[in-house]
């Protein structure tokens, strides 16, 4: 049997660093996946540490993280998109090959908390630059489809970094380190060879100001989008942290068979997405955002009733449509808020809050799994309610933005 990929007919007119970053994303998204799904079970089963430490270890390289979003929207701002870029990936890489060799040489706590907070960092440095260069490059009206592109290139590399690394992990922990390394760095060297700058000198910001980001708290409406955002974002820590841990350790699921939840989510994504995208661009974007996020908040509020990993595939199923539908309409519609000057900054700012939403997912997961890990059904019950929360909060900013900023098919 044949397996067509979606036709990208309605993305020929993009420009042709769109493409290359969609390329790019494939590799680092495979590159990603591959270990850090893993990276709880690693942590919990194998150096028996427990779920609240695992969450807080999660927490502390999520909030650093969350500082590097905000510094890379400003720095790409003031020095281009293209130079943050090439510099964030190869310091990724390094830090990746740092942390094969110190969990090769069985490396304490401490350290490798300390090797995976850098790594966040330098990751957290790439996407503002990434997401202003996609809002400085293709126009309003097919910014979602654009975001949407991207997201389907980083779920191709999802479909298959699990797979690889739920069979790898088997033989070599460390060895996921070091094709994470591989392929972060060839993202470094795509970029460097292949992307232009989207970003004019005279359009650069000449220095950076704290004073200057202070500015963008008297947006109101966007700082009420970033604060309902963070429990959307509560919902999206799950998946690597304690749906992992709770389908393994409770259900009993292989590692491989969770590779094969992973891969499902991707290949969802790379298939539906854009007629996802096509069918929804033409409403209010907080809406969309808000079913969404209602999605999630079943498809994760119901995981505790799973015998198995079909019922698990189920709840995958679910919880992918939320994300299909949630992440590019939220990318779309922060880049028709931002001044044309501060793109990077807003995207940064967005960033962070995602980040900080990120990382108190694991977090607040993990202290309701130590506690209710008997309780499976308000365990998850518990996590689903932050969906349940994101929704109504974006339904009541609906009626707070202006149509011509909620709908991104309208021209700037």
């Amino acid at each position: 049997m044949t397996v067509r990929l979606p036709s990208f007919k309605s993305t020929q007119g993009f420009d042709s660093r769109v493409w290359t970053l969609f390329y790019g994303r494939i590799i680092s998204a495979l590159g990603y996946s591959i270990v850090m799904p893993f990276l709880a079970i690693y942590l919990h089963d194998d150096l028996k540490i427990s779920m609240t430490m695992v969450g807080i270890v999660l927490l502390i390289s999520a909030i650093v993280g969350s500082v590097g979003q905000i510094i890379g929207g400003e720095l790409a701002d003031i020095f281009g998109r293209k130079k943050i870029m090439v510099l964030a990936m190869a310091a990724r890489s390094l830090t990746f090959l740092s942390l094969a060799y110190i969990i090769s040489g069985g490396a304490d706590l401490m350290v490798i908390a300390v090797m995976v907070s850098m790594s966040s960092l330098f990751g957290s440095l790439f996407e503002p630059a990434t997401n202003a260069m996609i809002a400085d490059v293709v126009p309003s009206k097919k910014r979602l489809e654009a975001y949407g592109l991207l997201r389907v290139g980083g779920n191709l590399g999802w479909t298959l970094g699990p797979l690889l690394g739920g069979l790898m992990a088997m033989i070599s922990f460390p060895f996921l380190f070091l094709i994470s390394a591989l392929a972060t760095g060839t993202v470094s060297f795509i970029v460097l060879f292949l992307v232009a700058e989207s970003i004019s000198p005279s359009s650069k910001r000449d220095r950076f100001s704290f004073k200057d980001m202070g500015r963008i708290r008297k947006d109101h409406r966007f700082i009420g989008f970033a604060f309902i955002s963070v429990f959307l974002f509560i919902m999206f820590g799950q998946m690597a942290s304690t749906f992992a841990v709770f389908s393994t350790s409770q259900v009993g699921i292989s590692s491989a068979e969770l590779g094969y939840l992973y891969a499902l989510n991707g290949i969802m994504v790379v298939l539906i997405q854009f007629p996802i995208a096509r069918a929804i661009n033409h409403y209010r974007m907080t809406r969309v955002i808000a079913f969404g996020s209602l999605l999630y908040a079943i498809g994760y509020g119901v995981v505790g009733f799973a015998p198995g990993l079909g019922y698990l595939a189920m709840c995958m199923f679910v919880v992918t449509m939320g994300e299909i539908i949630v992440s590019p309409s939220a990318m779309a519609l922060v880049a028709k808020m931002s001044p044309e000057k501060e793109r990077g900054r807003y995207q940064g700012m967005y960033g962070l809050v995602s980040n900080f939403g990120f990382s108190a997912g694991p977090f607040f997961g993990g202290v309701l799994y130590d506690s209710l890990v008997n309780q499976p059904v308000l365990l998850w019950a518990g996590i689903g309610s932050f969906g349940l929360m994101a929704a109504i909060g974006f339904l009541i900013l609906s009626r707070w933005l202006p149509l011509r900023t909620d709908r991104v098919d309208d021209d700037e």
